[in-house]
């Protein structure tokens, strides 16, 4: 794997707490480009290869659109298999009874024609864990509705202040609500904490709401903090506006009929 940033976002820990309990045998992380969906992925499998998970049941499979897969028939289920013949030391449900489940990380799906049937396919014979990221919200949620009951899912969205905070190497925060937390919205207690944590930390909150306020919420601008703000809108124009325009919003019959100029 490339080198990974030190700093983690919020969603790694939420992404593994699914995993491990089983709730569903696939998370689908859920969000725009380029706010570390990707570096999810790789620093969980760092963690399961520190933590003695063999390299031969850990899988990752980018999908861009690349020439090469274009002439895959479903390319998940083929290469799920080739992975299960040629590289793990048993049969994905062999390791299961073991107790050693294969791990499967799929990122960029939308990009395949029936993703959500051959990882229905997938998960309904073989016991596997698969995390599986998507940056097309509209390609994701068509594909979503037949995989009801088998996946969980994480909305990645942009930085939050206690992670821009992380970023930037400050002293930073514990986030005041838990993940999975909105049952303490309608306790007044709460929000009487919420108040005293936030006047207690008001030197923070407003050195990292500045720094949100100049740069926005994507990891690149925070973590090149160096470099000029003109290149990296550039970047972001191109790689998350110009993609969303270009290719997302045009899905589908109505989709194509799209002015994407308009």
């Amino acid at each position: 794997m490339p080198p990974q940033p030190k700093t983690r976002r919020h969603l790694v820990a939420q992404i593994r707490r699914l995993l491990e309990a089983e709730i569903a045998p696939i998370v689908v992380v859920r969000g725009p480009r380029q706010v570390g969906k990707t570096t999810a992925q790789f620093q969980i499998i760092a963690d399961l290869l520190e933590e003695g998970v063999p390299s031969t049941n850990i899988l990752r499979v980018q999908f861009d659109e690349l020439a090469s897969l274009r002439g895959t028939k479903e390319p998940i289920l083929s290469i799920s298999s080739w992975f299960e013949r040629k590289i793990t030391e048993d049969r994905f449900n062999a390791l299961a009874r073991d107790g050693r489940k294969a791990y499967l990380f799929f990122d960029e799906v939308q990009n395949l024609d029936g993703w959500d049937a051959q990882l229905k396919s997938l998960v309904d014979n073989a016991a596997v864990k698969a995390v599986v990221t998507g940056s097309s919200a509209l390609r994701i949620e068509m594909g979503r509705d037949s995989l009801a009951g088998r996946v969980n899912t994480v909305e990645a969205g942009v930085l939050s202040l206690t992670e821009i905070g992380a970023l930037r190497e400050l002293e930073t925060l514990k986030p005041f609500l838990p993940d999975n937390g909105l049952r303490h919205l309608i306790d007044r207690g709460f929000w009487q904490e919420l108040r005293a944590h936030g006047q207690k930390n008001t030197g923070f909150l407003k050195e990292v709401f500045g720094h949100f306020s100049e740069r926005g919420g994507y990891p690149i601008v925070h973590r090149l903090k160096d470099v000029e703000w003109a290149l990296l809108a550039d970047q972001l124009n191109e790689t998350v506006i110009k993609r969303v325009i270009e290719h997302d919003l045009r899905v589908g019959r109505r989709g194509r009929k799209r002015d994407a100029q308009l």
